[in-house]
C-alpha cells in the first residue's frame, strides 16, 4: 500500500509542479496533468494503483477536499461577482440536465442498465466541474471500470471544448493588466496560515457531517452521506468569520487531485476507444447539445460570445478552467465572476445528478 501511495503522491506532486511552472501547465491546470500523468504511467508501464490505497485516496482524503472546497462558497461575496454571468450559466445548467436525460433515453440500447449511473455523474460534473462528478460517484458507486472509462470520457470532451473555446473567441481578444502580486514570502506565509485555518475548519465539518449522517441514517436508511456533508458544508460556509476559511479552496483543490491520479492510473485508454465508446458519445452529445444551445441563444439574449463560453465553461469544467478560459482569450475582467459563478455549479451539481441518476434509473 505504501509503495502505491507513493507513486500516486509522486504523480500528483509532478502534475502540480507543471501546472506552476510552465505555460502549457498553466493552460492544461493539475488536474488534467494529473489525469493525463496518471494514464500515460499506467498505460504505457502497466502499473495500477492497490486496492487499499485506492480505497484510502477515495474515501477519507477525497471527503476532506469536497468539505474543503465547499466551505468557499460564501454566498454574500459570490454573489455581486456571479450576476454578471448568472443567466448564461442557469441556461447551460438547464440545457446540461435536460441533454442527459434525453441522451440518456436515446442512447439506451448502446448503454444498457449503466445509462443511470452515467447520467448522474456526466450530468454532476457539467454542472459544475469534477467536486460534483467525485461526489455522485461516490454516491452511486459505480464498477470500477465504468468509473476509469467515465472520467476519460470527461476529460476528452471537457479539453476539445475547451478547445474550441478558445478558437471560438480568439478574435475577440483584447488585452489586458494585470494586478500588481504581493511580495512571494508574504504570500506564502498567509497562504500557510490559510491553509491551516482550512484544514480545521475542514476536519470540524468533516467529523460533524459524519456523526449527523450516522445519526440520520437510523431513522432515514439509505441516505446518501454525500447529501449530508454538501448540505451541512454549504452552511458552514455561510457562517462568520468568511476570512479564516480563505485557504479552503486552495487546499481543498490539492487535497482532491489524488483521486485524479488514481483515476489515470485505473484507466485503460484502449477500453475507452472500444467497450468505452458509447460513453465516450454520449458525454460529448451532452455537451454538444449544450454548447448548441447556448451559443443559438446568445443573440436573442444579448449575451456577448466571451461571457457565454466563460459560462459554459464554468459548467462543464468548473471555475477553474472558466478562469483559464477567461484569463486566456484576454478577458481580465471576467476572472473573477468566472470563479464565482463555477462556485455556484457546487451548489446544483451533486442535487442534479442525482435526480437525472434517479430519473433515468426509474
Amino acid at each position: 500500500m505504501l509503495l502505491s501511495l507513493l507513486v500516486i503522491l509522486l504523480i500528483t506532486a509532478l502534475g502540480w509542479w507543471l501546472a506552476q511552472r510552465t505555460a502549457v501547465g498553466r493552460q492544461l491546470g493539475t488536474t488534467m496533468l494529473v489525469l493525463l500523468l496518471g494514464l500515460l504511467v499506467s498505460n504505457l508501464s502497466g502499473v495500477k494503483p492497490q486496492a487499499d490505497a485506492a480505497a484510502w485516496v477515495n474515501g477519507p482524503l477525497t471527503s476532506l477536499a469536497i468539505a474543503l472546497l465547499l466551505l468557499a462558497v460564501d454566498l454574500r461575496r459570490l454573489w455581486p461577482d456571479a450576476r454578471r454571468l448568472l443567466a448564461p450559466f442557469l441556461l447551460a445548467v438547464v440545457c446540461t440536465l435536460l441533454a442527459a436525460l434525453l441522451g440518456g433515453w436515446l442512447l439506451q440500447p448502446l448503454l444498457g442498465p449503466e445509462r443511470s449511473l452515467l447520467a448522474g455523474m456526466f450530468t454532476a460534473t457539467f454542472t459544475g466541474g469534477s467536486l460534483n462528478f467525485v461526489s455522485v460517484a461516490r454516491t452511486l458507486q459505480p464498477p470500477e471500470a465504468l468509473l476509469a472509462v467515465a472520467t476519460t470520457a470527461d476529460y476528452v470532451v471537457f479539453a476539445v471544448w475547451f478547445g474550441l473555446s478558445l478558437a471560438l473567441a480568439r478574435g475577440r481578444r483584447t488585452s489586458s493588466v494585470a494586478a500588481p502580486a504581493a511580495p512571494a514570502a508574504d504570500r506564502s506565509l498567509e497562504q500557510a496560515v490559510g491553509w491551516w485555518q482550512g484544514l480545521l475548519w475542514g476536519l470540524a465539518v468533516l467529523l460533524l457531517a459524519s456523526a449527523l449522517t450516522a445519526l440520520l441514517q437510523r431513522l432515514w436508511p439509505g441516505l446518501p452521506a454525500i447529501l449530508v456533508l454538501t448540505t451541512l458544508t454549504l452552511l458552514a460556509a455561510q457562517l462568520p468569520g468568511a476570512e479564516s476559511r480563505r485557504g479552503c479552496y486552495g487546499l481543498g483543490l490539492l487535497l482532491i487531485q489524488p483521486f485524479f491520479t488514481v483515476m489515470g492510473l485505473s484507466s485503460p485508454v484502449g477500453a475507452l476507444l472500444s467497450e468505452g465508446l458509447p460513453v465516450l458519445l454520449y458525454a460529448a452529445l451532452i455537451v454538444a447539445l449544450q454548447a448548441a444551445a447556448l451559443l443559438a441563444l446568445r443573440r436573442w439574449r444579448g449575451w456577448g460570445m466571451a461571457e457565454t463560453l466563460v459560462a459554459s465553461q464554468a459548467s462543464i469544467g468548473g471555475p477553474s478552467t472558466a478562469l483559464a478560459l477567461a484569463t486566456a482569450i484576454g478577458r481580465a475582467e471576467l476572472a473573477l465572476p468566472a470563479v464565482a459563478i463555477g462556485l455556484f455549479g457546487y451548489l446544483l451539481g451533486t442535487y442534479l445528478g442525482l435526480m437525472a441518476a434517479a430519473l433515468l434509473g426509474g
